[in-house]
């Protein structure tokens, strides 16, 4: 029982410092009060207040518009720019190699 207890303690705990680090932390505006009334509501009622937080008052960050991408572009999913990772940048492993073919052999 006393485990039960404790676990219920530290997920109300848990929710409640979730919620306002969220609320604090957060880029964009939070909907319908400001954040400090949101906090104040997080800490006076707890668990319905985080959940408050996290289904109406949290901002939803906005979308990009159907239009808005690179001209030319279809909408389906994009390709990237550059090279995501250093082993796929060509340079990198010309370089590499260009390393290893320089390096005296230690035999």
């Amino acid at each position: 029982m006393v485990r039960a207890f404790v676990f219920l303690f530290l997920a109300h705990l848990a929710l409640v410092i979730a919620a306002v680090a969220d609320c604090l932390g957060g880029e964009h505006a939070p909907r319908k009060l400001s954040r400090a009334w949101w906090v104040l509501i997080i800490v006076i009622v707890p668990v319905v207040g985080g959940i408050l937080w996290f289904s109406v008052g949290r901002a939803r960050p906005p979308r990009p518009q159907p239009g808005s991408g690179r001209p030319g572009s279809s909408g389906g999913p994009r390709s990237p720019r550059g090279p995501v990772a250093p082993d796929d940048d060509p340079d990198f492993l010309r370089d590499i190699d260009r390393r290893l073919r320089d390096e005296p052999k230690e035999d």
